[in-house]
């Protein structure tokens, strides 16, 4: 696994990024090659792993179809040395998908693969997704939203608490439609953090959430203070789908962190 570390507050580093293998624009290489003029030092490839427990999920959707697997580390394989230099390198990743029932079997296959680092990170609740669309948030009581975000922190806890992962993704990702009230879970978000410092764990800070209706990135400010306060590394993510976005508001990410570090 990747020491995420290095990557502590660091604007030359991006690790969570999608190609067209899962839901991503541009290939492999569009995006390899646009991170190594960008000024990167370190990039990776994190695209979407999901393998559901169960059916009905729409995965096939957005995720990498599984059979695609070996062909996406050795494209990666080849591109990382075409593109290597004393000043660029490339990190295989993926962003894998958590679930109770087979969290560990997921992980273990995988180490078959030459793979850097894994991202964990909560998509599903069952059979609902929670940043599909706004409108399936529309559609739910408050004690169903409720529901669904008690879940989802449940599985982010025990996704943090398995040491299976690198760093975890987009921690309070259900706030994506501004249709959730983060205060509300502010001892969940705290667990999870617990359970991230326990395992000696890293969160990301997410600069996509910038750009959805939420207006801010996940995780939310008093999160990633907290996470500050137990001294868990950060790494700066755009959660790139596209070769323009690889770096998008990278220096904004920094100043918040500088400036929360500042008021600890």
């Amino acid at each position: 696994m990747v020491d995420t570390a290095f990557g502590n507050g660091n604007i030359n580093i991006s690790l969570h990024n999608h190609s067209n293998f899962s839901d991503g624009a541009d290939s492999l290489e569009e995006m390899i090659a646009a991170a190594a003029e960008s000024g990167l030092k370190v990039f990776g490839i994190s695209d979407h792993w999901i393998v559901p427990p169960y059916e009905g999920t729409d995965w096939r959707e957005w995720g990498m179809a599984h059979q695609r697997l070996g062909e996406y580390v050795e494209q990666l394989l080849l591109l990382r040395k075409k593109y290597a230099s004393d000043s660029f390198c490339v990190k295989i990743g993926l962003e894998v998908d958590f679930f109770f029932e087979n969290a560990e079997a997921v992980a273990a296959d995988l180490k078959k693969y030459p793979i850097d680092y894994l991202i964990g990170s909560v998509h599903y609740t069952g059979l609902f997704s929670v940043d599909r669309a706004a409108e399936d948030w529309i559609a739910l009581s408050e004690a169903e939203k409720s529901d669904i975000c008690q879940h989802y922190y449940r599985k982010l806890s025990a996704a943090a608490a398995s040491g299976l992962y690198s760093f975890i993704g987009h921690l309070d990702l259900p706030k994506k439609f501004g249709l959730i009230d983060n205060s509300q879970y502010t001892a969940q978000a705290a667990e999870v953090l617990d359970a991230i410092a326990e395992k000696k764990g890293a969160i990301e800070i997410n600069t996509s959430g910038w750009f959805k209706a939420c207006g801010e990135p996940y995780p939310a400010g008093d999160i990633l203070q907290g996470a500050l306060q137990r001294n868990i590394p950060i790494v700066i993510s755009s959660d790139a789908h596209c070769k323009q976005h690889i770096q998008r508001n990278f220096n904004e990410a920094r100043w918040l962190l500088e400036g929360l570090k500042n008021s600890i």
